[in-house]
């Protein structure tokens, strides 16, 4: 297993090395999941209360709702009668037209807002039940994640506890929308890989001496397939998760060679292409390419559906429609150029330059004030994001001078989630797509506090000082949640207490 390194000779930039070639994870289970299960519970309590609130159909849940509901009684997206929304909500589900509707993103997103549907009616805690469910679980794989990233248990829950009170997370997790369901599959593909990485590393360090001539022999790795099946599952929910596979790809490549390259070998590049750059794409590739394909059962098995020729018959012209299917969607996607007042280039988005706002209704009935407000505004807890940002420039400055792999897996899966959409700046998007990097940005928060942490301790310094100036600024973060969650639940407010929470005009 290798030797423990004492901890004055630690390095400061990567303090919780407990073995020469293998990181060891936090085995306090009982501490871990109680803390874990802790802030998952905190989450709960803050995302399912009025889940049903406002009851009508907001923002893009126009589409994902009656889209769920069709494939729920259909097996296909079929197109709605104009006035549809306004039937749904009068508890009316014959909605209807008898066409195929063109959609823009893949189906299995809404099939899980459909699960909802079918278990509780096509109403507005309906809807929402599938995404809260993920939106809550997102909270729980994120903390087990950064537990296992960080090796600390308190820093890790520190991660889970800033995403289950950030406001974007929590809007996320009451609006039918498909990018919180996205988020939560490809957090759970990073939970799989980060234990595949942790599982080969000890396996080969058990078994086999350095300084060979690859640095290690080819090896079995049990949870690249699941993280395959959950990346294929993100991509069957919209198709922004690819980079999430490629990204994680080069990942696993790059974890690999560093590996070899640590154990002495002489050629860890060969090592690295030879032994499991091939290995690595079949487990990852082939079961995502299979979910997803199958995301589209329902289509492929009726004739109703968008571009589906009921007079096609045979899976080569079936798939072949499908494929002349996936180019319409492609060039809708690159041809996206629609104004829109809440649109917001991606540059803007770890700044909270233009939140997106679902629902705002005032001159509310049985108002206390002479006029009350109601909103559901998609913004993150501003404290939690400006610090989020000073964050990943601190763990990039740590990175470029250690080259350390939790700042380098930390900065290339935020970037993974954010880069792509700045390389489209006429595409028309929404900062609430950041929701799939939020995750990697509560970590990096957890990454800087666990180092200035260490970086305390190794110089003897008064602890009182990182405890008291730590709290002061989590107290800070969870006032700022309180004082907006009402603009995340759409609790009304006199209107002059809404514009109070307005710190930048372009939020309004």
């Amino acid at each position: 297993m290798g030797k423990t390194i004492p901890a004055h000779a630690r390095k400061k930039t990567d303090i919780h090395l407990t073995n020469e070639f293998v990181d060891i994870a936090p085995r306090h289970n009982l501490l871990s999941w109680g803390l874990t299960l802790g802030v998952t519970a905190l989450a709960a309590l803050l995302r399912w209360p009025r889940l049903d609130v406002p009851n009508e159909i907001i923002f893009d849940e126009t589409y994902y709702v009656k889209d769920a509901y069709a494939l729920l009684t259909n097996g296909y997206e079929r197109e709605a009668l104009e006035k549809a929304n306004e039937f749904i909500l009068e508890g009316r589900t014959d909605v209807y037209q008898t066409v195929g509707s063109f959609v823009a993103h893949p189906p299995l997103g809404k099939w899980i807002i459909a699960l909802g549907e079918h278990l509780f009616g096509l109403n507005s805690f309906g809807w929402r039940f599938g995404v809260a469910v993920m939106g809550t679980l997102l909270v729980l794989v994120t903390t087990r994640v950064a537990i296992r990233l960080l090796r600390s248990i308190w820093f890790g829950a520190l991660a889970g506890f800033l995403l289950a009170i950030d406001g974007l997370a929590i809007v996320m997790s009451r609006t039918a929308l498909l990018d919180g369901i996205m988020a939560t599959f490809v957090m759970l593909g990073v939970a799989c890989l980060i234990l595949d990485r942790d599982y080969a590393r000890d396996r080969l360090s058990r078994k086999l001496k350095p300084k060979s001539k690859y640095g290690g022999r080819f090896t079995w790795h049990p949870w690249r397939i699941p993280a395959g099946i959950f990346l294929g599952l993100a991509i069957a929910t919209k198709w922004s998760a690819l980079w999430y596979l490629a990204s994680l790809g080069i990942l696993t490549v790059i974890w690999e060679y560093s590996f070899r390259k640590k154990r002495l070998a002489k050629r860890p590049i060969m090592g690295t292409l030879l032994r499991d750059t091939w290995w690595a794409k079949i487990q990852l590739l082939v079961p995502a390419f299979l979910v997803y394909l199958a995301s589209w059962t329902g289509w492929i098995i009726t004739t109703g559906g968008w571009g589906r020729n009921p007079e096609s018959t045979g899976l080569v012209n079936i798939f072949k429609s499908l494929f002349e299917y996936h180019k319409q969607i492609w060039n809708f996607h690159i041809n996206l150029v629609t104004d829109h007042s809440y649109e917001s280039y991606a540059l803007s988005w770890p700044i909270l330059l233009r939140p997106t706002s679902f629902f705002y209704k005032e001159n509310l009935p049985n108002c206390a004030s002479s006029n009350c407000a109601a909103e559901v505004l998609a913004i993150g807890n501003p404290l939690i994001w400006w610090l989020g940002v000073l964050a990943l420039i601190l763990v990039l400055i740590n990175f470029l001078k250690s080259r350390n792999w939790r700042s380098g897996t930390i900065l290339l899966l935020f970037l993974a989630g954010w880069a792509p959409w700045l390389l489209l700046p006429d595409r028309t998007m929404f900062y609430f797509y950041s929701i799939v990097y939020l995750p990697f940005l509560v970590i990096a928060i957890a990454y800087i506090a666990n180092s200035i942490y260490w970086g305390f301790n190794l110089k003897h310094l008064n602890m009182n000082v990182f405890f008291a100036v730590g709290g002061f600024i989590l107290i800070a973060i969870i006032s700022v949640s309180i004082y907006y969650y009402p603009l995340w639940t759409a609790l009304p407010l006199p209107k002059e207490d809404w514009l109070m929470r307005m710190w930048l005009k372009s939020w309004i």
